[in-house]
């Protein structure tokens, strides 16, 4: 089936106002103020052409200023991304009437959610696995055009790593002072009052780039999304944090803060070394730094030729190093593809038996919030935290994740604290949907699972709706 698509770049999406909020958002100087009824490319069934094989290797700024840097052929992922992150209600979406499974819209095209078939059966027959460095180094965003100077060896046997690996900063001495200052600040906060169940007030600080209270919001939608046959939710204690404006590319940090986020709410064994918020990406720099002078994946050091002050991304290794100094229980490990399994159906079976060991299969709900753990999930190029996992009614898969590059869509953020109903939940869950369109492109994927809080157990909790 084809799809509307941008004339200005290799952008397209089934959803026709999709196309139109990417040519108002990506291309203003070309699109702004133009009528849809003067778009027929948004209804034609030919596409644009993608890039050429000889293109698809190139990597291109986001035209929406993220500051990320992407190849040209996830731009279209990339930019789809952007459009959902700034979806808002309706003017006919209701916030506060009680719950009830609304039809789907009628230009909902399911297959625009990037899934495949899951077979768990199948998927348990075989898939390698391992420990460690999975590939050249779990990066947290896309590496530079430059090529690497000639790589050195340290005393210890590792090799210092480049420009592809570590992204176009990985020789850099010190990031820029302007990014420092504002990575030292923070997001900004606000202060909010808010009525709590007892009917009092209470004072609550917000902060621009975290938002918490999701998973409740991401269970209901789910409950009304008709295409889902069973749905499987970490702990409702973790919070989306998503990277400042002009940032770059540190998704790694910003998926630890979304695991310590986690610890410290759900008291899980460590919290007590963050007994004042989120640690800043510079704290948690000189955290790893301290990992490694205690000797937890200390080869981090040679690669990166340190990273305290710096640019360079970071991966799984500094991420297992900083929780193990800190006695804080996690496991790590690699999925690859094998003659009998590729590597994604490696990973959603992998994801699949970890939500599943937490809850009672017989029961016939169809959405299950666990107080498990969120989970560091790491690609080649970038790193997400996964927040569930969902089958749909058709046998096939997603991922649900929380993606540090996006920030919470206006839509999301209006429906936190109410009854969440929306007449096209599909749409609202495209930012959190991961399937097999996106994970196919890679071919080993790398979890980092922390422990669960003591408290947590098999739960039989009922559904999140009512």
């Amino acid at each position: 089936m084809d799809h509307p698509s941008c004339p200005f770049c290799p952008f397209t999406d089934s959803d026709a106002s999709f196309v139109e909020q990417h040519i108002e958002f990506c291309h203003p100087e070309n699109g702004a103020g133009v009528e849809s009824d003067s778009l027929p490319h948004l209804t034609n069934s030919t596409p644009s052409p993608l890039p050429t094989s000889d293109s698809t290797d190139q990597y291109v700024d986001c035209p929406h200023g993220c500051g990320e840097i992407v190849t040209a052929a996830e731009l279209s992922t990339h930019l789809d991304l952007h459009i959902a992150e700034g979806i808002a209600l309706d003017e006919n979406e209701s916030t506060h009437s009680p719950m009830e499974a609304g039809p789907l819209s009628s230009d909902y095209d399911p297959s625009s959610d990037q899934e495949d078939a899951f077979d768990l059966p199948v998927a348990q027959k075989g898939g390698k696995r391992d420990s460690g460095r999975g590939f050249a180094r779990p990066n947290t965003s896309k590496p530079g055009r430059a090529r690497s100077p000639p790589r050195t060896v340290g005393p210890d046997g590792a090799k210092r790593l480049g420009k592809s690996e570590l992204g176009p900063h990985a020789h850099e001495k010190k990031m820029p002072s302007w990014l420092k200052k504002m990575l030292e600040k923070g997001g900004r906060t606000t202060k909010q009052t808010q009525i709590t169940a007892d009917g009092k007030l209470a004072r609550h600080t917000k902060v621009e780039n975290e938002t918490d209270n999701l998973i409740p919001v991401i269970a209901k939608l789910c409950e009304q999304d008709s295409s889902v046959q069973r749905a499987f939710l970490c702990s409702p204690k973790v919070r989306h944090v998503c990277k400042m404006p002009r940032e770059g590319g540190f998704c790694g940090y910003r998926n630890i803060q979304m695991l310590v986020s986690y610890i410290r709410k759900a008291q899980a064994p460590g919290h007590e070394h963050f007994p004042n918020g989120l640690p800043t990406i510079l704290d948690l720099q000189d955290k790893i730094e301290t990992a490694w002078d205690m000797g937890y994946n200390s080869t981090g050091r040679t690669e990166t030729g340190g990273i305290r002050g710096t640019r360079k991304f970071i991966g799984t290794p500094e991420a297992q190093a900083l929780f193990m100094s800190l006695d804080i229980p996690c496991d790590a490990s690699s999925l690859s593809e094998s003659s009998a399994l590729r590597a994604y159906d490696a990973l959603y079976m992998e994801v699949a038996t970890y939500f599943r060991s937490n809850i009672a299969l017989e029961d016939e709900k169809r959405v299950f919030v666990t107080d498990l753990p969120p989970i560091y999930f790491q690609h080649q190029g970038h790193s997400m935290t996964i927040i569930g996992f969902e089958i749909r009614d058709d046998g096939r898969a997603n991922l649900l994740v929380f993606d540090p590059m996006f920030k919470t869509s206006p839509a999301m953020q209006r429906l936190i604290g109410t009854s969440a109903r929306s007449n096209n939940p599909g749409r609202l869950l495209k930012a959190y949907r991961r399937g097999a369109t996106y994970l196919q492109k890679y071919k080993i994927f790398e979890l980092l699972k922390l422990s669960p809080a003591p408290s947590t157990a098999p739960s039989n909790a009922p559904s999140t709706t009512t």
